[in-house]
């Protein structure tokens, strides 16, 4: 029998009202197929893949690590993208304004993953929430962006990705306020 694996990423989780904001701009632009669920919403750091359920524990000291090196910082949203950009898109995604500590943050977090010797998933970091994924490309102009919005990153989130785009936090690390 297989053991059981799980499907891991680290990211900053948004605050509720963050998530609900963006929720009722989705609501409001039909034609999308398949929106991101909004209380899902979240900003992904490092991806890992499945990793077997034993794994997690080699994970929580490069992970408490880095969050005791990092302060709380603001965050702001920024307009938005597609991936890839043009008539094929396949995904929408809502921007952060640019954020030195955010850089330094998924820098650190992914040189303290290689360290120990965990992948990751070694795609250049990119700041942004994902708001839909299109089963067929097209083109996503005239979407009008989501109200600026700002909040503060104040965690790093284990989380578990699940069927039809759940997400359950499996172990949070507080980064510092002082």
């Amino acid at each position: 029998m297989a053991e059981p694996s799980l499907r891991l990423f680290f990211a900053l989780p948004l605050p509720p009202v963050l998530q609900a904001s963006l929720g009722r701009w989705q609501a409001g632009h039909p034609g999308i197929d398949r929106w991101a669920r909004p209380e899902g919403l979240h900003l992904t750091l490092a991806f890992l893949g499945e990793r077997p359920m034993e794994g997690l524990s080699g994970l929580e000291a490069p992970a408490a690590g880095v969050a005791s090196r990092h302060r709380a910082f603001p965050l702001a949203t920024a307009g938005l993208g597609s991936f890839p950009t043009g008539p094929r898109a396949r995904v929408l995604w809502l921007a952060l304004a640019p954020s030195p500590a955010l850089e330094a943050l998924a820098a650190d977090l992914r040189g303290a993953l290689a360290a120990a010797g965990e992948a990751f998933d070694a795609k250049p970091f990119r700041a942004h929430l994902t708001l839909a994924r299109l089963r067929r490309p097209r083109p996503l102009g005239g979407f009008d962006a989501p109200p600026p919005a700002s909040f503060t990153a104040d965690r790093l989130v284990l989380f578990e990705s699940g069927p039809q785009g759940s997400y359950t936090p499996l172990r949070a690390w507080n980064l510092r306020t002082v």
